[in-house]
């Protein structure tokens, strides 16, 4: 009965995530459902506060709060990074590089995505990719979707490569004691398989909404905020990710290095919002008859002074308590035998190679759109080091990757897959352009189920 209620809870939960409602004036949505769902079980006494403790902090093997530090300073450092103007005037230079052709520009930010995803991981890649790809409509007459589909789905595909690509790896690495050249030597080949296929069938998908020849806005300008700003956190964003490769090789947890550049770029903002704000006490002085716009614009000033706050603002918070409940109703699950269950059925099911490939990335696969592929990655994670799973090692090591496989391309079929997806919604919403649900699903389901059949094949081959 308990393990019942939880399950509702959780499908209660991303129903109110994806289709926000009201129960009288109370508004349910991302935030509120969720952790209207945990209340109940905590006041009927199914999940009590050890439950909590151990679905915030985990144990030695999984931590998800690190997960969830690592999430928002990264989100943080993009968004601030947005906020000087950088990205802005990166896409006024790419578009006038692309010479008109919207097939370049298509292509190009699929293989930039990819590659920068490698070195460093999706929801950094989305994070910094999806505004200027929004920018590029303010600069050219195009159609910005397919290109935000083709950041959004290249990133996604090859954060398998690395270790470091998707938090999702690091928690299967972690809970395994998998290591770095070990993982990629396993890896790479069905990410390129997955990469090649993606970009062919993303193609063939949105051939005809592709803009093949656009037209320059040349009266279009961007809006650097101060050149210094925005170089200077340019350079950091790049020593964060620098840092980010090295981290394995420093020993130095990466949810302490995106903290620590979190509270530098915090440093960073305060002080240039402090600058701009002394600047606005000395315009008031020249007592000129003109408006603040005005004024900002003469002397070249933001209009906002504050970039510390506008860049909390754009935080989506209301993921976090989200997120929180998910990998809280994960221990409940674990709690009352779920875990062992789900163990004790998969050995059943996983007595080959090729036979645990299947299971578990299909499984992980449909888990990572029902709950989130964080919340199920810890799960099956759990699932893997639980005493009930009995498979020989092959079909082990088989079962683990393949989990990696779901976890990633799993956020290509719903937007409820991944972090990155919600992420990346949420900045669409407030840059004014509209993906819905059901949009983002006919496109997945086009595509991914395709790719992702590829990238299991191909790992079966690597493996046998």
């Amino acid at each position: 009965m308990e393990l019942i209620l939880i399950i509702l809870a959780i499908i209660f939960s991303v129903t109110a995530a994806i289709r926000p409602f009201k129960i009288g004036k109370l508004p349910i949505n991302i935030a509120t459902g969720s952790v209207l769902a945990l209340l109940v079980l905590l006041i009927f006494q199914i999940i009590d506060l050890e439950t909590v403790k151990l679905g915030i902090f985990g144990n030695d093997q999984l931590r998800p709060w690190e997960i969830i530090v690592i999430f928002f300073t990264v989100a943080y450092v993009s968004i601030s990074v947005d906020v000087t103007g950088i990205l802005d005037f990166f896409a006024y230079k790419i578009v006038r590089k692309a010479k008109n052709s919207g097939v370049k520009l298509f292509v190009f930010f699929y293989l930039f995505a990819c590659i920068l995803t490698v070195f460093t991981s999706n929801d950094i890649v989305i994070l910094t990719l999806t505004p200027i790809i929004f920018y590029l409509g303010k600069h050219a007459k195009l159609n910005i979707i397919p290109l935000l589909f083709a950041e959004f789905f290249g990133a996604n595909t090859l954060s398998m490569f690395l270790y470091i690509g998707n938090p999702t790896n690091i928690i299967v690495g972690n809970a395994l004691g998998l290591g770095f050249l070990e993982y990629t030597k396993i890896m790479w080949l069905p990410t390129i398989v997955a990469a090649f296929a993606n970009l062919g069938l993303l193609y063939l998908f949105f051939r005809k909404k592709l803009t093949r020849k656009f037209k320059t806005n040349h009266d279009s300008e961007f809006a650097i905020r101060n050149w210094f700003d925005a170089i200077g956190s340019s350079i950091l964003l790049l020593t964060m990710l620098g840092a980010l490769t090295a981290s394995q090789a420093l020993n130095i947890p990466i949810w302490v290095i995106t903290s620590a550049f979190a509270l530098i770029f915090i440093v960073e903002d305060l002080i240039f919002g402090l600058y701009y704000s002394y600047k606005y006490k000395a315009l008031a002085k020249l007592k000129l008859q003109k408006e603040k716009q005005e004024l900002s614009k003469l002397y070249g000033l933001p209009e906002n002074p504050n970039e510390f706050w506008i860049a909390v603002k754009r935080i989506p918070w209301k993921i976090l308590p989200f997120v929180i409940v998910f990998f809280i109703l994960i221990a409940g699950l674990n709690t009352y035998g779920a875990v062992d269950w789900l163990a004790t059925t998969i050995s059943q099911t996983s007595t080959t190679l090729g036979s645990s490939i299947a299971t578990n990335g299909i499984l992980g696969f449909i888990l990572a759109n029902l709950i989130n592929n964080q919340p199920m990655t810890i799960l099956l994670s759990n699932v893997l080091v639980s005493d009930s799973l009995q498979t020989s090692e092959l079909a082990f090591k088989g079962g683990a990757y393949a989990i990696v496989i779901a976890s990633n391309l799993g956020a290509n079929l719903t937007l409820i897959g991944a972090l990155a997806g919600l992420m990346w919604k949420k900045i669409l919403i407030t840059k004014g352009v509209k993906i819905s649900y059901i949009d983002f699903l006919k496109t997945g389901l086009t595509i991914t189920p395709i790719v992702f059949a590829l990238t299991l094949l191909t790992l079966y081959f690597v493996l046998v």
